[in-house]
């Protein structure tokens, strides 16, 4: 895996993250939904496929599944797919901190 430094900004919000808390970050012209789970930090197009609602301003449950905002689709964040049964399947981003840096 290729891993590239984020910018301070986005950085900084990743660090003060809560469990479970949604965020939007932008990287590379790409929005990103990110969110801090016990087993690490994780992300997805934050564009829902179905209606395009921004998946940020929807909730996530501990076991990393995010809902969407706008219908209730339901996204793994590790993995980008659809929890719901039908065949969505959005990008998703590894993300970890190193030394006081955030990498994606």
């Amino acid at each position: 895996m290729n891993w590239m430094l984020l910018s301070p900004d986005n950085a900084d919000k990743i660090m003060q993250l809560k469990q479970q808390q949604l965020i939007k970050i932008s990287f590379e012209s790409k929005l990103i939904c990110v969110t801090k789970l016990e087993d690490g930090i994780f992300g997805i197009h934050n564009s829902c496929p179905h209606a395009g609602a921004q998946l940020h301003h929807g909730h996530c449950n501990r076991k990393g599944v995010v809902g969407c905002p706008l219908h209730g689709y339901k996204f793994d964040i590790k993995t980008g797919r659809s929890t719901d049964g039908n065949n969505y399947k959005i990008t998703n981003y590894h993300l970890k901190i190193e030394n006081d840096k955030v990498y994606i």
